[in-house]
């Protein structure tokens, strides 16, 4: 897993939108999906952001609660995604990257956001 820093909302979405001003992933609980885990049991992850990447499609989630988060590929069946893991440690360690220096940019604009509005007191 990757240490999850200030991530802001996500500018893409895990579903269709009607409009290019949808607000729906704003909401925090908007975000969260269940996972059937192996052993049975289900869990909760928040879909902090997508992306894609060479012709594949990658997500990355946090468990609820979680300081960390991890990225997974998927495929968009019907009206769900399938997800699997990213067994190519190359290509994991990659698209982590990718992430993380997202994320990163995403924190620094919304630091710089706020410095600006502070300043404008």
């Amino acid at each position: 897993m990757t240490e999850k820093n200030n991530i802001a909302n996500p500018e893409e979405h895990l579903h269709d939108c009607e409009g290019d001003d949808c607000d729906c992933m704003d909401d925090a609980n908007s975000r969260i999906i269940t996972l059937d885990m192996e052993d049975g049991s289900q869990k909760d992850f928040v879909a902090l952001d997508i992306l894609s990447h060479e012709g594949q499609n990658y997500i990355a989630l946090s468990e609820v609660g979680s300081m960390e988060y991890d990225v997974l590929r998927f495929v968009e069946v019907d009206d769900s995604l399938e997800l699997s893991i990213i067994d190519d440690d190359d290509e994991y360690e990659q698209i982590a990257e990718i992430f993380t220096e997202h994320f990163s940019k995403l924190a620094s604009e919304e630091e710089d956001d706020e410095e600006d509005e502070e300043n404008d007191k």
